[in-house]
Parts: structure tokens; sequence; C-alpha cells
């Protein structure tokens, strides 16, 4: 079950922590029955049935559990409630998609600590998922309080910065106590209509809990740029402040910048894609301790109308196969890596050893960090590694305007972030090699990766086609969606058969990504042309 959303937070100001638990519950009740009016739900499981062909089971049980305390031998008693909405369709769902939200709730009496969570599964892996709040944390956060996470306040609305507040927001995104993302969204230059006041409202609306969304207009703008530099935003641009000190001005790549022009031209996309990465942080934060007593995998992990604790035998044995060949499949890809890891350190090392030879030891240890002006290490998604192709590659490799198909749902899956680089390092090898082939080497790229070179990509059937088969070849309806945009330098058409493909991910179903090339380093261009980056469902073959 993947975990989309996960929002913490504590409050130390409340006079009765056991009062702002029932209130929860109360609050809960009314969300999860869709009812303002209803009454509050008792410990157990209830069924509903929702409009929208859902059917809901509500579970909600009270824990209580001891922690060690700060001092020595002293234990701490906590109490809570645990409250969960299981959700499936009530009529026939192929992909069998269910959504579970779950609150948690504890406190040792002085303070309270909160915990929301969203999660899904589902059979088929291309399902797009909308990632966002339920809007049960507005509820909660609208009781009186002062919930925080560590240093950070948690937000549900957007906050408007002016030019005499700059200096606060700066010492904010300095401050080493930051827990939560910081999305600024700037106003852009010259005449506009507003709508990035919309974009803000939007973000904020869905990243409400996990991250603040802040505005600046124009006045802002040009304050936070002095202030910042380089890792300010401007244009109508919006940037991503990860959770860590904005000082380093070659930390740019860490905190995501989408510029004025995508957010107006793909504004749906590009908004997915901020909440998506915001998100992405929250599920990887810590629980906190005082959670211990509700980490058990009752009620929440039931499947939705199985008895309390009952499995078949047939359905045990169906797992067990599932999750053992996804074992099997991890430690393949996991020693493959490492071989080519432990060549790679190898290949560094004699490099190293060479330069040192000539005393110039300097140099290799001086390359150790990006400057931000070189070609980056990694990208955060497939379209990011589209542009940073287009941008640092563009010698070797041609990636054609046309060739980025349908990439939203690959930039928002859970797996965005390894495809992205994945096919960055992709990127990178058609390119190294249309570097090697203008020095001399002779042999297609399959025989430049096979030989293991620095920028090699895996050469072998699960990551590498060179050609499709004959069936696809021969079939009209397939192969006619192999004929990609190419640069007029290969052929005067602007279109060409491409047959060689990498492939980023076996598995993933129809969304795994897939980048077709076509080699032109022995003719006029002399580089490698791309003309389709996108999911696995827009190359057919007899398969799918």
């Amino acid at each position: 079950m993947s975990v989309l959303y996960r929002a913490l937070w504590t409050d130390d100001s409340q006079n009765d922590p056991l009062t702002y638990v029932d209130l929860v519950r109360t609050r809960f009740s009314s969300w999860a029955l869709e009812d303002p009016a209803a009454r509050p739900l008792d410990d157990g499981s209830t069924k509903v049935t929702l409009t929208q062909n859902r059917s809901r089971i509500i579970t909600i049980r009270t824990a209580e559990s001891s922690t060690p305390g700060d001092a020595d031998g002293e234990i701490v008693s906590h109490v809570g409630i645990e409250c969960v909405t299981q959700d499936s369709a009530t009529e026939a769902d192929a992909s069998r998609t269910n959504w579970t939200t779950i609150v948690r709730v504890v406190t040792d009496l002085s303070s309270v600590h909160v915990w929301v969570e969203n999660r899904v599964e589902t059979d088929d892996l291309s399902l797009r998922v909308q990632v966002g709040r339920p809007r049960l944390v507005d509820d909660l956060l609208s009781i009186p309080g002062r919930p925080h996470l560590a240093g950070s306040g948690l937000f549900t609305e957007v906050q408007p910065i002016l030019a005499d507040e700059v200096a606060a927001l700066t010492e904010l995104l300095q401050s080493p106590t930051r827990a939560l993302p910081v999305i600024v969204c700037s106003e852009p230059g010259g005449d506009h209509d507003d709508r990035w006041t919309i974009w803000a409202e939007r973000i904020a609306r869905r990243a409400g809990g996990i991250a603040t969304v802040i505005t600046l207009d124009s006045g802002a703008v040009t304050a936070f740029r002095r202030a910042l530099g380089d890792l300010a935003v401007w244009g109508g641009g919006v940037r991503v402040y990860t959770p860590t000190p904005v000082v380093d001005p070659t930390d740019g790549w860490r905190h995501r910048y989408t510029p004025g022009h995508l957010m107006a031209s793909r504004e749906d996309a590009m908004v997915d894609r901020i909440v998506y990465v915001v998100a992405q942080m929250s599920t990887r934060r810590r629980v906190p301790d005082e959670f211990l007593g509700f980490t058990t995998t009752a009620p929440a992990e039931a499947a939705p109308g199985a008895s309390a604790g009952f499995v078949s035998e047939d359905e045990q044995e169906r797992e067990r196969i599932h999750w053992e060949t996804l074992l099997e499949q991890q430690v393949a890809e996991t020693n493959a890596s490492e071989r080519e890891l432990a060549q790679k350190i190898g290949h560094l090392d004699r490099i190293r050893l060479a330069l040192e030879e000539q005393g110039l030891h300097e140099l290799f240890w001086g390359t150790q960090h990006e400057t931000g002006a070189e070609i980056p290490d990694e990208v955060q998604d497939t379209s990011t590694a589209v542009f940073a192709a287009q941008m640092y590659l563009t010698d070797r490799l041609l990636v054609h305007d046309d060739a980025p198909r349908e990439l939203d749902g690959i930039d928002t899956c859970p797996q965005a972030y390894s495809w992205g680089n994945k096919t960055w390092r992709g990127f990178r090898a058609l390119a190294a090699y249309a570097e090697e082939r203008s020095n001399g080497f002779r042999g297609s790229f399959w025989d430049w990766c096979t030989e293991g070179r620095p920028f090699a990509w895996p050469a072998n059937t699960k990551h590498l086609s060179m050609t499709e088969s004959e069936t696809v070849q021969n079939s009209a309806k397939l192969s006619r969606t192999r004929v990609l945009p190419v640069s007029t330098e290969v052929d005067p058409s602007a279109k060409i058969l491409m047959l060689s493909h990498l492939k980023i991910s076996e598995g993933g179903g129809d969304l795994a990504p897939r980048v077709y090339f076509y080699d032109d380093t022995g003719g006029n261009s002399g580089k490698v042309h791309v003309g389709f980056v996108g999911p696995h469902h827009l190359m057919p073959n007899t398969k799918s």
C-alpha cells in the first residue's frame, strides 16, 4: 500500500488535551459520514454507502501506550484514538483500487500529536493518482491552538508576503529549524491576468499541512531577488524550497524551480508536479515515538470487507509468489547495479592515481561537487531530464521538441524521481557514445555499452533493444507508431522509423517510460536523435 500524503504536527497549547482528542473524533465522524450533523462514532467498525459509487468502512479504536521519557527510568503514558476510512467502488472496478485515510491523535496530557495519512493500493500500476490533502486536515487544523512541526507552523491558506516582509521570509528559509517545504509563487512581470494567484491557491489547497505556500507581488519579488540572488524566484515562476537552510548558491538544484512560462502553458501538469514533490517528501518523514501504540497493522491494513485476521490459503500463496518474484527482480537489479558501481569506482580510482602521478590530485578532488555551471548529476523527473538534455547535451544528442509525450503521469507517479534519473542517465549514455564515435569508435551503441564505458547503459534485453520484433515491423498499425520526428539533417521529411529504444523500467505497466532513438553518428549530423520519450502504452506491441 503506497503512502501518498503524510501530515504530522504537535500542539503544546491545549489546556485540555483529552477534550481535543474527543473533538477530533467528532470532526472525523462528520467528515467520514459526510454529514456535518453526525453524532460522534463509537469504537468499532461501520460500513456506509456514499455518493459517486463509493463504499466506505469506518473504523475507530482507542489506544493506550507507554514509552520511555527523557529521564532515566521514566515511563510516559499516552492515550489517543485511531480513525480509519477505507474506500472502494460499489460497482465493478477492474483495477480494484482502495483508498485509505488514517488519523491518529495521541496525548501525554501535556501536548497533543496528530498524524494524518492518505494511502492507495491498486492492481493498475498506470493509474493516474491525484495527490492532495484530505479535507479533514482543514477541519483539524481549524481547531484553536498553535499546531507546528519542529520550527514550522502549519497553514492551509496562501500566505502573502510584501516587500517589507521579505527579510522575515529569508530568515525562515535560512533557519535550520524549518521542518516543512516552503513553496514561493512569484508575480509575473508586465501585463498579466492575475492567474498566478490561482496557481498559488490550487497548490495551497492540495499541499496544506505538508508545505507552506507564499506569494510575492512584484515589489516583494524584487526585494527577494536582492536578498537571495539566483536562489530567489521571479517572472511568475514557482519554487519549492526543501526543508534545508537556503544559504549555498550552488544548492539551487535542491530547490525545484518551475519557470513562469511553464506555469502558464501547462498549469494543471505543473501544479500536479509541485504538489507531488512536497507530498513525496512528507511520506518519508519519520513518525514520532509517541505513536508507537498505533503502529499495528490492524485495522488500517485489513482488506475492505474481509473478516478480521482471515486470509485464504490461495490468497496467501498468490501473495507469496508475487512478493518472491518482486524480490528476485530487485535482487537481480541490485546485483547489476553493484557490479556497475564497482566498475565505476575502479575507473575513478585509476583516474585519481594517474592524476596524482602527474601532480594533479587537486584537479580530481576539485570536481567532487557540482558548481552549478556544468551538467547536473541528477534531475527531479523525466520532463526535467528532457530539458537538461536539450540544454547540456546538444553537441552530440538531439531530443526533438515533439519527442516528449504524455509525461504528466510519469512525472507525478511514485517512481517519478527514479524514472527521471534513469532517463537522464540514458541521455548521457547516448551523448557519450556519440562523442566516442566522433573520436574513432567503430561499433553500435550496444557494442559500446558492452565494453563497460563510464557512461554506458546496461547492455541487456531488459534495458536496451536495438530493434523491434518482426511482428511489430511487419504490422503497419504497430510500425507507424515508431515513425517519429527527427531533424531534417537526417531526413528531409522530418520523420524517420526508429526501432532502437531504451527501456527505462521493465516494471510499472503501461506507464513505464521508453526512449526511442536513431543513430546518425555515421551520417550528416554525427549525432543521436531522440524522437520519443513517453509511456510504454503509446508504443504498443503484440503483448499490449
